[in-house]
């Protein structure tokens, strides 16, 4: 999923392809809810002594960093698309608007949910 929204990032970025941008604030909230999903998953692990503190500081770790890319993604794709449409740059106020949703962003952050669910009992 990280190694998709850097591709898109890229394409985005080379080409200044608006729609590719577009893409991009709904794969990262996708990457914000499963990392919450992987953490509650870590956090009933270790209830059952499944698995160990240390290995959660390691994927604490990681989550954290794939968000952080992810999050850079976003604000690139931000940038993107405000300075094409105004030729200004209000990234906040732009990402307010786009998690509001609307059509498309709800299709693509559904498209992606399926994409990248989490399989069931991954407990």
């Amino acid at each position: 999923m990280v190694e998709e929204i850097c591709d898109i990032t890229k394409d985005a970025l080379a080409h200044e392809d608006m729609a590719k941008a577009a893409k991009i604030e709904p794969l990262e909230q996708v990457v914000d809810d499963l990392k919450s999903k992987i953490k509650l998953h870590h956090t009933i692990r270790l209830s059952k002594s499944l698995c160990s503190i240390e290995l959660g500081f390691i994927l604490s770790d990681l989550l954290t960093n794939f968000e952080r890319v992810s999050d850079h993604c976003s604000n690139i794709a931000g940038c993107l698309i405000e300075m094409s449409s105004h030729e200004s740059l209000d990234l906040h106020s732009y990402l307010a608007k786009v998690k509001k949703g609307g059509k498309e962003y709800d299709n693509l952050y559904k498209q992606y949910s399926e994409k990248y669910a989490l399989a069931e009992n991954n407990d």
